[in-house]
């Protein structure tokens, strides 16, 4: 921290470990008495003094940036700084609930575009498609406990499908897709038995696709869904039942 006051932050005890770690870090910053322009300690020790994961962490911190109260800036010279000396907490509530209703908009969006674009993809992908998609596979496996390298190797798999549609439209609907998705991966995915597991739905979606095997496909895409769904859910102290069933898109 760049200033003389001192920063001590009280750990999450709560069902809605996400709220609460929000609650806690306004808490924190009120009693130090930080300024904009005051560096908090790095995700690293804010986690551990919380006594929560870092993606629940950097989840938290992301409604602390919707509602103005702190900036997260990355590279060598970043950090969580704080940007105002006062927020609303009608800020900070507000912020939450927009974060959480966009995410799940983008989670049950994928549902429909994802799958879509995987069926199309395995009527229309050429031989050369399927060995890029394996390619993929292969890196991702090459640099499983490598958390960017592992998200740079999903994410590649994700635009090989969309290319392997060889359609525009497709493509750029499936790019807002990726940018809401990429900080909820970002957020709630990751680990080397959630990476593995990744890899593993990977290999059998491509086997389903070469075998033209539409119910085993459906099986694989609803189970690689529901992992970040699962996640998502779990990290804001939610059902995956109530965020994303048939009775919740309803309603």
């Amino acid at each position: 921290m760049e200033t003389g006051r001192r920063f001590a932050i009280e750990p999450v005890r709560a069902t809605r470990t996400f709220e609460a770690a929000i609650e806690h870090l306004t808490e924190a910053i009120e009693r130090a008495g930080l300024r904009g322009g005051d560096r908090l300690p790095n995700e690293g020790a804010l986690a551990e003094q919380l006594g929560i994961s870092k993606p629940t962490l950097r989840q938290a911190l992301r409604v602390l940036e919707l509602s103005g109260l702190v900036e997260v800036r990355r590279g060598k010279s970043g950090g969580v700084f704080v940007v105002s000396d006062l927020v609303p907490a009608v800020a900070i509530f507000t912020a939450v609930k927009l974060e959480e209703n966009a995410a799940v908009d983008v989670l049950r969006a994928r549902r429909v575009l994802e799958r879509a674009v995987v069926h199309e993809a395995m009527h229309v992908a050429t031989a050369d498609d399927l060995v890029e998609l394996s390619r993929t596979a292969d890196l991702l496996e090459r640099h499983l406990g490598e958390r960017a390298s592992v998200m740079r190797a999903d994410a590649m798999f994700h635009r090989a499908l969309v290319r392997a549609c060889r359609n525009e439209t497709i493509r750029a609907a499936m790019r807002g897709v990726a940018r809401g998705l990429s900080p909820i991966r970002d957020a709630y995915s990751g680990g080397l038995a959630y990476d593995r597991k990744t890899l593993d739905v990977h290999r059998r979606q491509l086997e389903a696709m070469r075998a033209r095997d539409r119910d085993r496909l459906e099986t694989i895409l609803d189970e690689h869904f529901r992992m970040l769904e699962t996640q998502f859910a779990r990290g804001i102290g939610r059902r995956w039942s109530d965020l994303f069933s048939s009775r919740s898109r309803r309603g």
